[in-house]
């Protein structure tokens, strides 16, 4: 069953496309809910994990300055899966950035990194360390053990002439967080909105998202600032997000590209997907 079908028969046929990714397309329903339509293969049970999910982060995540998605209801129509949630209030950082400028900027990245850094004041009850939905048996009782059993099930994946490369990484020494913390790992500019200089929630927590180490948020929060991924982010903006890596003692250096522009070599040891 098409996009198209499945729309009608929850009775949104004109339901506008607001974006689409990996995972799911989204439409809205209005100015107060969007329906994310997942794509053929998903199943029901991963969608009513994820809603779990959902609740439990938002329940304790009022204490932040952001809201953090919650599902409203799950539908089946023949294999498709869709989901309703609330549209949450902002613009993606990631078009915010083609237009601000100036100390709105400035504070808007700022903002932006801050944002990453609470994330980890989310508790949630944690089983050792790895994925919160999906598989279980990826799940360790220390963050070193998670990371090396994760790289060594996705070297099999990748392609053969990168599977070199990824097995290096299984044996990269990684100190242990002082305590487990919830981390995003998928925190980056398209997934983050604002009003103004203000970030107003935080999307796309999910498959990405595991129990681990927190600092793991701010490096991937600030490597996500690379050109490739945030084209509208500037040297500047880079430049900002590695000053304050480094006020936080967490800086890992950067590298030049050969047409000048700053790449930044702030990722932690490899974790593939």
């Amino acid at each position: 069953m098409d996009d198209a079908a499945v729309l009608a028969a929850l009775g949104f046929p004109h339901a506008p496309l607001l974006g689409s990714g990996g995972e799911a397309c989204v439409y809205s329903l209005g100015s107060t809910r969007v329906l994310r339509l997942m794509r053929p293969g998903a199943r029901f049970s991963d969608a009513q994990a994820k809603a779990r999910l959902l609740k439990a982060i938002k329940s304790n995540a009022r204490h932040l300055d952001f809201l953090t998605p919650e599902v409203l209801a799950i539908h089946k129509i023949g294999k498709r899966i869709a989901v309703i949630e609330p549209t949450l209030p902002g613009v993606p950082v990631s078009k915010m950035l083609e237009i601000v400028s100036g100390l709105e900027r400035v504070r808007l990245i700022q903002n932006y990194l801050d944002a990453a850094a609470s994330i980890f004041s989310i508790v949630l009850p944690a089983n050792g360390f790895g994925p919160l939905t999906g598989d279980d048996a990826l799940r360790r009782g220390s963050w070193r053990d998670y990371a090396k059993t994760r790289i060594l099930r996705s070297a099999g994946h990748c392609p053969e002439d990168l599977r070199a490369a990824v097995l290096a990484q299984a044996d990269s020494p990684l100190d242990e967080p002082s305590k487990p913390a919830l981390v995003h790992l998928d925190y980056f500019p398209a997934n983050v909105l604002a009003e103004g200089e203000r970030i107003t929630a935080v999307l796309d927590f999910g498959a990405s998202s595991v129990i681990g180490d927190a600092r793991f948020e701010l490096w991937s929060a600030v490597a996500y600032l690379d050109a490739e991924i945030s084209p509208a982010a500037t040297d500047a903006d880079r430049q900002q997000a590695q000053s304050w890596l480094a006020d936080a003692g967490l800086m890992m250096g950067s590298v030049q590209r050969n047409d000048g522009s700053l790449l930044t070599g702030l990722s932690p040891p490899t974790m593939p997907p």
